[in-house]
């Protein structure tokens, strides 16, 4: 009796060793079976970057390759000028050329939707001594001007408006911020109501960049039904806001204005004052002329191109 217990005993013994062992090598291979994954996460994550950087020297040969088209070799087009400071495409680029060619005069800006303060069309000319109106509507994005421009807000160099603009309000906003009747250039970027507030607006910018939707080409006349409380929040179909190219050239040549380009992107439009542009732009002032179809992909590429175009063009 007492043997077989003893015997038992043993053999309980030796299986709980056995299982001691079991779970030894058990973690064992769980923790080699970890550090494989990890090295695998690692790798994957390398190859992912390497994929990131493919994918933008990818996008700056194609955006180099689009621009040596013999459409944009003309010199007096602007895509080739376009390069990115503080814009979301090349705006910077080819706001700086056109300013270039027409000179300054009050060195005044005014931009409705200003965003962040980080990204948009006329933070790089206040970056130069530039004096103007931002007008922002989103609480954060307000708060992150107050924060990154707080010294030109002190000086009185930058003036914010926090506030949605509307048909009925736009020139008072403008009004209000007392920048005088001589306005260097007008931005309009509000992704929704740009047309109905282009043809409220009292003011006479020499230069107006406003955002056209590529998806309509000329002839398109198209314009987004007035939606004051229409915003955009990321919606995938451009074709429902905005206006089309043909629409801003039929709205504003009328008016005075010229359109003298758009960014390669098909993003942007340029529009200068028509006694300031003859002879300075390509002609014919038309949306057929200067329309740039969608590139939308082109995004944050423009300044990291291996070209910089302005040494070749500065004579043109």
């Amino acid at each position: 009796m007492i043997n077989r217990m003893i015997k038992s005993w043993r053999k309980m013994g030796q299986r709980a060793d056995n299982a001691e062992a079991h779970l030894a090598k058990l973690v064992e291979l769980t923790a080699a079976s970890e550090a494989r994954n990890a090295a695998l996460a690692e790798r994957i994550e390398r190859k992912l970057l390497q994929l990131d950087q493919l994918e933008i020297h990818l996008g700056r040969i194609e955006r180099q390759l689009a621009l040596s088209h013999p459409r944009f070799t003309a010199p007096l087009r602007l895509e080739r000028y376009g390069h990115k400071v503080y814009s979301q495409n090349d705006e910077d680029g080819i706001i700086a050329e056109i300013f270039r060619r027409i000179g300054v005069t009050t060195r005044v800006f005014v931009e409705i939707a200003a965003g962040d303060g980080r990204e948009n069309c006329s933070a790089f000319l206040l970056s130069q001594g530039w004096r103007g109106l931002w007008v922002e509507c989103d609480d954060e994005n307000i708060a992150s001007i107050r924060n990154r421009w707080q010294n030109e807000l002190d000086s009185g160099q930058l003036k914010v408006a926090a506030e949605r603009v509307t048909v009925e309000t736009l020139n008072g906003v403008i009004d209000r911020a007392s920048l005088g009747d001589d306005i260097d250039i007008l931005i309009m970027d509000i992704d929704g109501n740009d047309y109905h507030l282009l043809e409220a607006l009292e003011a006479r910018p020499r230069v107006i960049c406003a955002e056209y939707s590529a998806r309509w080409p000329p002839p398109v006349h198209w314009v987004m039904p007035r939606d004051d409380n229409f915003s955009w929040g990321g919606m995938p179909d451009t074709r429902e806001t905005g206006a089309s190219l043909q629409a801003l050239e039929e709205l504003l040549t009328p008016r005075g204005y010229s359109l003298v380009g758009t960014n390669i992107a098909g993003v942007n439009s340029f529009f200068v004052r028509s006694d300031l542009a003859e002879g300075k732009f390509a002609a014919p002032f038309t949306a057929f002329n200067h329309y740039n179809s969608i590139r939308y992909w082109y995004f944050n590429l423009s300044g990291m191109s291996a070209i910089w175009n302005g040494i070749e063009a500065d004579g043109a």
